[in-house]
């Protein structure tokens, strides 16, 4: 019963998250939305790890390792998120973000030699062609051909930072560096990072005092970036890495819901058989990635 509620806990706030991002958008620019999201996030981990005493001294070394994990996954990623969600619907940005997966199976390729078996390269496939399907109504459409094309292209950007962070986080692991010292010094400098690009590209870094800006900034620091992620390390402490992360084929699921609902998203036969092959694809991805690590 808890590890269904730990998965319902996940997938329901991170599949809104992607809404509550355009409630944002409406009263802010990106940067600062981004900044004040991840310094909020990193200073309420920073009070939890000083009741818990978790230590946060680091040598130079490990804080550059950090740091530059925290500005892949908390700044760049997200600032290419928010750009991607001010041009296409938020469904439509969370259905193409499932190709992270894909993105991490290439570079743990090229980085550390991983060998991607046929499950995995089929579920890439699939998953690439289903993402194509998906997007194709936007794109073909003529009045909204140019505003698409840039989402999809943020969004790969989206996608591709946040590889190169994951991808850092194995190495941060091997390294003994826990998981929340890490997240919570880098979302801490993300979020730094992003408020001084917007002072340097002469954005306002004010908290805009609207309704809507205060809770999405309240939920999508505490509840999205904190309480979920809590509730994502004890699944998987309980139920392992690899059953945990099949919450990602429900999350954009419940994205594409509420685009719909809120957004005005309309399904096509395309839409819906893209989405049924990019889920698919990511099963096959994480089916093939769970039997390389039993043969190993």
């Amino acid at each position: 019963m808890l590890n269904f509620a730990l998965y319902a806990i996940t997938v329901a706030i991170w599949g809104s998250t992607w809404l509550v991002i355009t409630f944002q958008l409406r009263d802010s620019a990106p940067t600062t939305a981004v900044g004040w999201r991840f310094l909020s996030a990193g200073l309420i981990l920073l009070v939890w790890c000083a009741v818990r005493r978790v230590s946060l001294k680091f040598t130079p070394r490990q804080y550059g390792l950090i740091l530059i994990q925290g500005l892949a996954n908390f700044a760049f990623n997200y600032w290419m998120v928010y750009l991607a969600e001010a041009r296409i619907p938020s469904g439509l940005v969370a259905v193409i973000f499932t190709l992270l997966l894909v993105f991490n199976m290439v570079g743990a390729r090229l980085l550390f030699g991983q060998t991607i078996g046929r499950r995995g390269a089929i579920g890439a496939l699939c998953g690439m062609l289903g993402v194509a399907l998906v997007f194709w109504p936007e794109l073909s459409r003529f009045e909204s051909g140019a505003q698409a094309w840039w989402g999809l292209g943020f969004c790969l950007a989206a996608t591709a930072f946040s590889s190169v962070g994951n991808l850092l986080s194995v190495e941060t692991q091997k390294r003994a560096i826990g998981v929340i010292p890490t997240i919570t010094i880098g979302m801490g400098a993300g979020g730094l990072c992003m408020l001084l690009v917007a002072l340097l590209s002469g954005e306002s870094i004010a908290i805009p005092m609207t309704a809507k800006f205060l809770w999405s900034l309240v939920y999508l620091s505490l509840f999205g970036s904190v309480i979920a992620f809590a509730a994502y390390l004890t699944l998987i402490g309980r139920v392992g890495a690899g059953r945990a992360s099949y919450n990602g084929v429900l999350i954009p699921i419940v994205a594409l819901l509420l685009s719909t609902f809120f957004e005005g998203y309309r399904w096509q036969a395309a839409s819906v058989a893209g989405v049924a092959l990019s889920l698919l694809g990511n099963v096959l991805v994480m089916q093939g990635k769970t039997r390389s690590r039993t043969s190993a």
